[in-house]
């Protein structure tokens, strides 16, 4: 039987001390793949389903032990904005299927949760009642498709992140929740877009029921390294999640590229490892070739 997350967090095969390689990015291996700017991804779940598909079969092929759907913006909020709201659970059904049917036996698929694209109080006006409701409808659909458990991102305020987590375990009560913030850094250390720190984002993430916190996009590897340190510090006990980008971007003929060379990438995740990460893997601007680095940097056997 396949673990759960909960089980592979809590040690590689009851030995204690395995590492979960997660995938890397699937926005930009679709953009590489002509998704356009202003498109919606995860509709390519239906109308390019072997692009997404291929995406998914080079991370496991590569070694990942998690794949992610497709599912990212599969949120009524960020859906309504290309009319898309009354097919969330069709969407969602297609992201989970093409991920399943790449993963292959003996791997997770994550239901990915982004955010909703809407500011909370003092900053905007959004509900906290309708945010957590909507990320509930999200994660009803994503349990209802077969996902192993719901892996929040990229969150920029601790006040959505907690509604996200409160929204995924009322409506997939069953799965466990990870939760990962997006932090920028500072002279003064690293903070989310509304100041927030790390500690105090992974402790509150902690209580409110994830089960792994950490960070993901925005900065690279070297910056995440430190930045994973101070997550693990945070929240002792709870293990740390770390996806960095492959480098920050230029922008090259209106698109972001990503320079990193991915046994560079490697070294800085095996550090982060050694200072207390337990799930690892990419984010922006990184491929298959960044995670049988990592695979390599592990001492990892793939294939």
């Amino acid at each position: 039987m396949t673990r759960t997350i909960a089980e592979r967090l809590a040690g590689d095969d009851g030995g204690g001390g395995g590492v979960i390689l997660l995938d890397g990015a699937t926005g930009t291996q679709l953009i590489a793949r002509g998704l356009e700017l202003g498109q919606c991804p995860e509709l390519w779940n239906l109308a390019r389903p072997d692009d997404v598909r291929a995406v998914h079969a080079g991370y496991a092929a590569a070694g990942s032990d998690v794949v992610h759907a497709n599912t990212f913006g599969a949120n009524p909020f960020v859906l309504e904005k290309h009319g898309l709201a009354d097919r969330l659970e069709e969407l969602c059904a297609a992201g989970v299927r093409l991920a399943r049917d790449a993963a292959g036996p003996g791997r997770l698929v994550a239901g990915d949760v982004g955010p909703s694209g809407l500011m909370l109080p003092p900053v905007g006006g959004a509900d906290p009642a309708a945010l957590e409701a909507g990320y509930a409808r999200q994660a009803a659909a994503l349990a209802a498709s077969g996902v192993d458990y719901l892996a929040i991102e990229t969150m920029v305020d601790l006040a959505e992140a907690l509604c996200a987590v409160r929204g995924c375990r009322r409506g997939a009560p069953g799965l466990s929740v990870t939760a990962c913030m997006t932090f920028d850094r500072k002279k003064r250390g690293f903070f989310t877009l509304m100041g927030q720190r790390p500690d105090q984002c992974a402790r509150a993430l902690a209580l409110e029921g994830a089960i792994a916190v950490g960070a993901n996009c925005s900065v690279g590897s070297a910056a995440m390294v430190e930045l994973c340190a101070r997550l693990v510090e945070g929240a002792p006990g709870v293990p740390v999640v770390a996806k960095p980008n492959a480098g920050l971007p230029e922008m090259v003929g209106g698109h972001a590229v990503y320079r990193q060379a991915p046994d560079d990438f490697a070294r800085d995740v095996a550090e982060m490892v050694s200072r207390g990460a337990r799930a690892v893997g990419g984010c922006c601007g990184t491929d298959e070739r960044f995670v049988a680095a990592i695979a390599a940097a592990l001492g990892r056997q793939v294939g």
